[in-house]
């Protein structure tokens, strides 16, 4: 479940937006400071709904909240799509329901069988114990051996009830691969959580720049490809699209980064007006 059939008359409502190189303004940028003050306001005054869809732990979530002054969000989408959070009441809440679903599609199998199969691997290494989840088993390796790391643990998963996505980390200049049950990533959480909660897909506006937002660009949302976005991203998520016969229309790119572009998107298709 990666994409959808848009439905042309429903219209957007709702910023879902990755956070690093996108919501988070890029250092020294104070075009981006002032956009995400537009982006807040319209939280606030006009109660925006707003969701994260981050490759962050929640504690790291949190202290980007208050690090960077980011608005509070309805729902934090976290660990690349490996786990929900509901934060409609004011605090963090895991929605139970998306845990159990993962427990379904992972078919049993424990994260040390996960890592057994991986293991050997020349050059690949588990991240940090932060960075892993009861359904996240998540890896680095240099970034110029990610596409032939990537291969090869494909090839392993294929044999398990588990798939995996690489992207490269622009900060820490490294490659990173997370392996997840069945097709999970940031677009299968988000349209989960579509049929869960009190939103459609189709009310779904999506912000991103990186690899870990492909899925979610391509899948039928709204999409806002930020212009400080990986190199080759716009010409994927517009393959993807045209493949699956989503419009083009439900891709804006924008001419501002991070921040800036986020805003810019919102303006186009009128979450802020």
């Amino acid at each position: 479940m990666e994409h959808f059939n848009p439905q042309p008359v429903v219209s957007p409502r709702i910023l879902a937006t990755d956070l690093d190189g996108t919501l988070i303004p890029l250092p020294g940028n104070s075009a981006n400071r002032k956009a995400l003050l537009e982006i807040a306001k319209a939280r606030s005054e006009r109660n925006l709904p707003l969701v994260f869809a981050t490759g962050r732990h929640l504690e790291s979530v949190e202290e980007a909240i208050i690090e960077f002054n980011l608005p509070q969000p309805d729902w934090i989408v976290c660990d690349v799509g490996s786990r929900i959070v509901d934060c409609r009441s004011g605090s963090r809440e895991d929605f139970v329901a998306y845990s159990e679903h993962l427990l379904e599609l992972a078919g049993g199998l424990s994260r040390s069988e996960v890592e057994n199969a991986m293991g050997g691997i020349d050059g690949l290494s588990l991240q940090i114990p932060e960075h892993q989840t009861d359904f996240k088993v998540s890896y680095e390796c240099a970034s110029e051996q990610l596409d032939d790391i990537l291969k090869e643990v494909e090839k392993r998963a294929a044999g398990l009830p588990y798939s995996c996505m690489g992207s490269l980390d622009p900060f820490l200049n490294c490659g990173l691969i997370d392996v997840m049950p069945g097709q999970v990533n940031k677009a299968y959480a988000l349209l989960w959580l579509a049929t869960h909660a009190d939103f459609k897909p189709d009310e779904v506006v999506y912000s991103g720049d990186s690899g870990n937002d492909l899925a979610a660009l391509a899948s039928g949302f709204h999409a806002i490809v930020v212009a400080n976005a990986s190199k080759g991203l716009v010409g994927k998520v517009a393959a993807l699209q045209s493949e699956r016969g989503i419009s083009a229309e439900r891709r804006f790119e924008a001419k501002g980064e991070a921040t800036s572009g986020v805003l810019e998107g919102c303006l186009h298709y009128g979450l802020i007006s």
